[in-house]
């Protein structure tokens, strides 16, 4: 009887995600985190994904859920992992709101301003000056009152066209999405970029 050799595993993308995150882990470096222990809120996680200087990407995200300065969770690793292939080297996450939970539908038992956070404004102004690019990243409302969700998303596009750069105002121009938007007309989420393409420009993307 012939020798049968085994089919071929063909990995799934969590499969090679995971795979990048063991090969890249000794390269990640936490820079920043606030506060250093998030509790209530995170407001800003900076990390170094490799060695060398390269581009600073910043992500604006939903809500953060369990990663701070001394682990990382499936959101940043999908998102590092996409980062480190389109050459970035350090990012900064920082999202919508800073209150931190796995389930974003917990934000609207809070009232707005708690759910944001007071230094949330500040920090993602921070987190734009300092990028060569921004993402928004913040997908679908997942349980998030809609109304309060556009409301806040309003507010933080605001805040990036009245960002100033070296003494200039700056506009939409330094905002891009990954991949398409969603069928509810929002940035991906970076759980769903699946090897995406490089950047598309927020502008292009929602005219």
């Amino acid at each position: 009887m012939p020798h049968m050799s085994p089919p071929l595993s063909i990995p799934s993308e969590d499969e090679q995600w995971r795979d990048e995150h063991q090969q890249a882990s000794h390269q990640r470096l936490v820079l920043l985190c606030r506060p250093a222990v998030p509790e209530t809120y995170r407001y800003l996680l900076r990390v170094r994904i490799c060695a060398g200087s390269g581009p600073h990407l910043a992500i604006i995200g939903k809500n953060p859920s369990q990663a701070d300065a001394v682990r990382a969770d499936p959101t940043t690793g999908k998102a590092e992992a996409w980062a480190r292939r389109q050459g970035f080297s350090t990012l900064t996450y920082v999202n919508l709101f800073a209150y931190r939970s796995s389930y974003p539908k917990t934000l609207n038992a809070l009232e707005p301003a708690q759910a944001v956070g007071p230094d949330n404004d500040a920090s993602i102004c921070e987190a734009v000056r300092a990028a060569t690019a921004v993402v928004a990243a913040w997908g679908n409302p997942n349980g998030i009152d809609r109304v309060r969700y556009d409301g806040r998303i309003r507010v933080v596009l605001a805040l990036i066209r009245d960002v100033s750069n070296s003494g200039q105002g700056r506009d939409l121009s330094c905002l891009f999405v990954v991949g398409h938007l969603t069928d509810q007309g929002y940035p991906r989420h970076p759980l769903h970029w699946n090897l995406e393409p490089a950047l598309r420009s927020w502008l292009a993307a929602t005219s």
